[in-house]
């Protein structure tokens, strides 16, 4: 059941993580339109790179957690502590 429920959460961290890749291309694609004569407006196009920074802090959050805890695991070996 357990496993179940990680490997569910793991497929819908990968599905967002491509549906904000694709938002990103899409933001890309919009910011070199604006440059040579744009679609959006400045607004709309200042909004879409506000919740791309969003996002990605989110995403990065989470990769500093896993280093975090990666390092602390570490640090506690060469103190003689054991992990299990």
């Amino acid at each position: 059941m357990v496993k179940i429920k990680k490997a569910k959460q793991k497929l819908f961290k990968k599905i967002i993580y491509w549906i904000f890749l694709v938002f990103l291309v899409y933001l890309i694609y919009e910011l070199l339109t604006k440059l040579f004569g744009g679609s959006l407006g400045f607004e709309e196009l200042v909004i879409g790179l506000l919740i791309a920074n969003l996002g990605y802090s989110f995403y990065l959050r989470d990769s500093i957690n896993k280093l975090d805890s990666k390092i602390s695991g570490h640090l506690e070996w060469h103190k003689g502590k054991n992990n299990k």
